[in-house]
């Protein structure tokens, strides 16, 4: 076969300047449309540079290449990759708004060219331009939403894979934008998300808990809600927590795609912000356990503390406050009083031991009733003070205030007055001597007396009643006083059996003496009070002397009086009184341990129960005993 070379007619490709397409410089289009888009393919990549390609002479278009300075190859890939698989996502979309616009151009200027009325087919072609734009635009919209769901698909993926190495440029200006976004709000906005945060978390906590507790009936609801409501709360924790490692991954890789002089995050810092986030979590949940214990445990501990915190604080601001420890060092109510009480005795003691220009001096307790040679109403003033300033005040705090008032009650209750009295003593030879002698009357009032004078109201008088039971005054130490009792009375019990009694009773022949030692010996054991003498359960001397005989019938009580010195002197002046030797069961015993001013000077009485044994309320400190007769001090014995 031979190939025939043709020399005349060479083939020549003519191609006109007209017809050729600048995809970069459309300035010979005059319309421009509403939907056409204009897409600005700056350097996505900070430092980067844009060199211009030349056009091929072929017409295709030609995308622009960066070149990323002092950047990362690895990077370069990544994004050279996603254009590509951009431009093939782009290829598959056929109706461009630019693409029909430069189509209608192209067309018009070659039918221009070649035919005549050429200005016709433009214009028509522009017509048909215009008709189209609303296709055109909705086909752009398509195109749009088409190439949106495609990118979101790939951001899908893109999440699935570690972080940094499939990124597309589009998702890393997208997520750099939005991620520069939230860092300059974070700081003006941090406590309001946190806020809204802990409210979402509160509310579907108390949604899930209101749903599990309504679908559970019973006991169990409301557990059911609480617990629901907790897993809920957790898990949104936990999703937080991945979202917010995720972000922080973001911003890792974000300054990594920065220059090497802009960089200011590291591997170590993103590694620590993942275990203190972690690290957080961990500690809420263990909180969020523990915590609930503890606040139980804190409530509990109010529940019974605060109720005793209380009760003590009102003590402390009330009368009682006297038998609680002291708040302060130093003076207390009872130091004081005490120093008042020994300044007052050495006071009269002095007076009465000196009895300047007179022959004798002697302290007279005014209508004292007792066992003591030295009585002292100590404990009445302390108490008698504590119900007049310690209502709804700390009394017990001793400033110089306080120290006045307990000396202003003092003296209203301990006080002296002096008299004067002859006595004519007849000597032995017949003459007589007559001798001038200066009494010291000393009266010590007790609390009883003090309800009338201060007037005190029924709630201060139960209030006061109450602090002076033997019982309380025993928890600030009263122990009776001191001294008293004579010689003899030992052996002392305070306890006696019904066997024991019966068997101390059984040689008493007398009806009525065999009674009135009944009721005494059984009243062995018995608290001591003046001031509840007629309680039935606190016994003095002459109450229980006086009770005993009248279980037998008999009333002792002389002027409507039932002291000591009252009976004593109705059964002398009666004359029922007996000598010593001719005691009996049943006989009272009448001493003296004191001057009281009263008859005889009669202050303590006792009721004989046979055998040398004697039945008697002595003091708060022993109460009613049963022991040996105290033989003295003996004023005189009488048988009612």
């Amino acid at each position: 076969m031979k190939i025939k070379k043709v020399d005349d007619k060479p083939m020549t490709i003519h191609t006109k300047a007209d017809v050729k397409l600048h995809i970069h410089q459309n300035k010979e289009v005059s319309i421009k449309g509403q939907n056409v888009y204009t897409v600005n393919r700056s350097p996505k990549i900070k430092s980067a540079q844009v060199t211009d390609s030349p056009e091929k002479k072929s017409g295709k278009p030609q995308y622009r290449k960066s070149t990323i300075h002092q950047g990362n190859k690895k990077h370069n890939s990544v994004v050279d990759n996603y254009r590509r698989n951009l431009r093939e996502s782009k290829k598959s979309i056929k109706v461009r708004n630019f693409s029909i616009k430069f189509a209608g151009v192209v067309g018009s200027r070659a039918a221009i060219k070649q035919m005549e009325g050429g200005e016709e087919i433009q214009q028509a072609s522009m017509i048909a331009y215009e008709i189209g734009r609303p296709i055109t635009g909705t086909a752009s919209k398509g195109a749009e939403l088409f190439r949106q769901k495609t990118l979101e698909e790939k951001k899908r993926k893109i999440k699935k894979v570690e972080s940094g190495r499939k990124l597309t440029s589009r998702r890393i200006k997208k997520t750099a934008t939005s991620v520069a976004g939230k860092t300059a709000k974070e700081s003006g906005k941090a406590l309001s998300k946190k806020a809204a945060k802990e409210s979402v978390k509160k509310a579907v906590k108390v949604t899930a808990g209101v749903a599990a507790g309504t679908a559970t009936t019973g006991v169990a609801g409301p557990v059911a809600g609480i617990v629901a409501g907790k897993a809920v709360g957790w898990k949104m924790d936990k999703n937080e927590l991945k979202r917010t490692n995720r972000n922080r991954k973001i911003i890792f890789f974000m300054d990594k795609m920065k220059s090497q002089e802009d960089q200011t995050d590291s591997i170590g810092k993103m590694v620590k912000d993942l275990i203190l986030q972690r690290a957080g979590l961990v500690v809420k949940k263990i909180v969020a356990v523990v915590l609930p214990a503890l606040l139980t445990l804190f409530l509990l501990m109010a529940i019974v503390c605060l109720p005793v915190i209380l009760v003590v604080a009102v003590i402390y601001n009330s009368p009682f406050a006297i038998f609680l420890p002291p708040l302060s060092d130093g003076d207390t109510v009872m130091s004081v009083t005490s120093q008042y009480v020994a300044e007052f005795n050495q006071e009269t003691n002095t007076l009465a031991n000196n009895h300047t220009g007179y022959d004798e001096g002697k302290i007279v307790y005014v209508d004292y009733e007792g066992s003591y040679a030295v009585p002292s109403n100590y404990y009445d003033v302390m108490c008698v003070y504590m119900v007049k300033y310690g209502v709804g005040d700390t009394a017990t705090v001793m400033n110089g205030l306080s120290k006045q008032r307990l000396k202003d009650v003092f003296d209203d209750m301990s006080f002296y007055t002096t008299t004067t009295e002859t006595e004519t003593i007849e000597n032995e030879d017949g003459t007589t001597t007559t001798k001038t002698i200066l009494n010291v009357n000393v009266t010590l009032k007790t609390f009883r007396q003090m309800e009338t004078e201060y007037d005190f109201s029924d709630d201060e008088i139960e209030m006061l009643e109450n602090m002076m039971n033997p019982e309380n005054l025993a928890l600030i130490g009263y122990t009776g006083g001191s001294g008293g009792g004579g010689s003899g009375g030992g052996n002392a019990v305070s306890t006696l059996s019904q066997t024991e009694i019966n068997t101390i009773i059984s040689g008493i022949t007398d009806a009525s003496a065999r009674q009135t030692c009944s009721f005494a010996l059984s009243k062995v054991g018995y608290p001591y009070s003046q001031a509840y003498r007629d309680s039935g359960n606190y016994y003095d001397c002459s109450s229980l002397a006086y009770y005993s005989w009248k279980a037998a019938g008999v009333d002792i009580s002389y002027g409507g009086a039932t002291t000591a010195a009252a009976e004593g002197q109705g059964l002398d002046e009666t004359g029922n009184t007996i000598s010593f030797d001719e005691i009996q069961p049943g006989d009272l015993i009448f001493y003296s341990y004191t001057n009281n001013g009263r008859y005889k000077n009669i202050s303590h009485v006792a009721i004989y129960v046979g055998n040398g044994k004697a039945v008697e309320a002595l003091n708060e400190s022993v109460g009613v005993i049963y022991r040996d007769v105290s033989t003295g001090s003996i004023v005189m014995v009488a048988r009612p």
